[in-house]
């Protein structure tokens, strides 16, 4: 059974356009082909138009150029799908026939990404309508009616009121922005995020993180948090949506709101035996759904689980300035911000400076338990796995001289804050950790 595709030939790629036409008319049956153009600022198209899968909108356009595109729709008479390698690291399930004439084109056009192309129907339906203004269902005929323009969405959809993880581009202007959008604000100005709202979204009791400061790293957090709940739904709240503003300055993470209490809250007030047990039992299924998924939080602490209210699962939280292991990119606001990386995550200290370990962190966490026989096996467990899942981003030399001029700081504002014990302790802590601990 036939379907269809599409290939975008972006600016930059153009100079091999008549070759990838000869060769599409050969391999494929060419239902429409057109030039377009995004409105406004290129790099801000390209970021809503791929989500948050793109890493940096401004390499975007650097590497595949702003400007006119040609959009070709194609039908695949003869679709093979199979599960292939695509160089990540998990294999796909996708139309073989179409992963190999987009690497193609690609390579021809000299660089990675200068071809965009559709290799499964469901990207198909999502890009088409964005790229088009109609949906794949007006495609099916044929060519349809009325103008074809590009209608990019102001934000994407991690679940729907009709499944979970169908990511799926919102119709433009579904909610006006600026933000916020939930309506109760509920904090403000913590680090690199300006307000907290809560209310209600797709049905859900939902929270929403909005930032002006680190924008990318919100589109970080949908990613990881909607990765992480495809392999441990249990354990991680709903991550609902991705939103942006047209000016590409504010974006926000809508994710549902579970009722209940931190875990470091728990623990003042005690934890019996058999919470204990459970907690212990969760903290090891994520610990298993980080390894699989290559992710690593960086930050697990007692204050990033929360105890439901109705007894359910520890859900972890706070996934905005995750990495992963093996595409290590630093957020923009974290690379600029060098103390923030050192100081903030504070979690592993004892591995020195810019080296993280979610196993580690959590069995510290652990130790802090009633220690049941169960809270004892799981910090085997943790530490037995610990040595293999370190990640190490270490200092630049410019960055730990910076770091030492900070220490240094740090000490002559101990010895003006020492009558004040609070602001003392806090400001030791960071010393500690970036001179003793942090192996300077």
């Amino acid at each position: 059974m036939s379907e269809k595709h599409l290939f975008v030939i972006w600016p930059k790629a153009r100079f091999a356009e008549a070759r990838i036409l000869e060769d599409l008319a050969k391999e494929t049956r060419i239902v429409f082909k057109t030039e377009l153009e995004f409105e406004g600022d290129a790099a801000l198209a390209y970021r809503r138009f791929y989500g948050p899968k793109l890493p940096d909108e401004k390499r975007k356009v650097r590497n595949c150029g702003s400007g006119p595109f040609l959009l070709v729709v194609v039908e695949d008479c003869n679709p093979d799908y199979r599960t292939i390698d695509t160089g990540s690291r998990k294999p796909m399930f996708c139309n073989a026939r179409m992963w190999k004439l987009k690497t193609r084109y690609r390579k021809w056009s000299g660089r990675k990404h200068r071809v965009h192309g559709t290799v499964t129907k469901d990207e198909f339906a999502i890009d088409v309508e964005m790229l088009t203004g109609h949906p794949a269902a007006e495609w099916e005929p044929g060519v349809p009616a009325g103008p074809v323009s590009p209608k990019l969405p102001e934000g994407w959809e991690a679940i729907s009121s009709t499944g979970p993880l169908k990511t799926a581009p919102v119709r433009p202007a579904f909610r006006p922005l600026p933000i916020p959008a939930l309506g109760n604000v509920i904090l403000r100005d913590k680090y690199i995020n300006d307000f907290f709202t809560a209310g209600r979204y797709l049905g859900m009791d939902a929270i929403e993180k909005h930032s002006t400061k680190a924008v990318a790293s919100i589109g970080n957090e949908y990613k990881i948090a909607s990765r992480m709940y495809a392999a441990a739904p249990d354990l991680v709240p709903a991550p609902l949506a991705w939103l942006y503003a047209k000016d590409g300055r504010s974006a926000s993470f809508i994710a549902e709101r579970i009722g209940g209490t931190t875990l470091s809250e728990a623990l003042k007030r005690g934890l019996a035996e058999s919470e204990a047990d459970r907690f212990a039992d969760d903290m090891c299924d994520l610990a298993d759904a980080l390894e699989k998924t290559g992710i690593v939080h960086r930050d697990l602490f007692a204050d990033n689980f929360i105890v439901p209210a109705d007894g359910g699962r520890l859900k972890t939280i706070d996934w905005q300035l995750a990495i992963e292991r093996d595409g290590y990119r630093e957020d923009p606001w974290v690379a600029k911000n060098w103390k923030f990386r050192y100081v903030v995550f504070g979690v592993n200290r004892d591995l020195g400076l810019g080296r993280w370990n979610d196993f580690a962190a959590m069995a510290n966490i652990l130790k802090s338990f009633p220690r049941t026989a169960k809270v004892d096996a799981a910090i085997a467990k943790l530490e037995a796995k610990a040595p293999s899942m370190t990640f190490s981003a270490p200092p630049s030399r410019g960055e730990r001289t910076k770091l030492m001029l900070y220490a240094i700081s740090l000490r002559f504002q101990m010895l003006l804050k020492r009558r004040d014990s609070e602001k003392y302790a806090r400001l030791k802590r960071r010393f500690d950790t970036i001179w003793r601990k942090g192996k300077m």
